[in-house]
């Protein structure tokens, strides 16, 4: 399966690392700019998971 489509690991990465910061802020009295840390996170985490991926292929 030659157009078989690959998951974007640094939007998942993103998407929930920002959500997951958002919730964790609301749950916990923290200032919001932890969802930005999160999203940071998230955004590294999910690149370095591209990386690898692609090193591997």
């Amino acid at each position: 399966m030659a157009n078989e489509k690959k998951p974007q690991y640094t939007a998942l990465g993103l998407i929930f690392g920002t959500a997951l910061a958002a919730v964790i802020c609301l749950l916990i009295p923290v200032p919001i700019y932890w969802a930005g840390i999160g999203a940071a996170v998230g955004l590294i985490i999910g690149a370095a998971l591209d990386g690898y991926r692609k090193k591997r292929s």
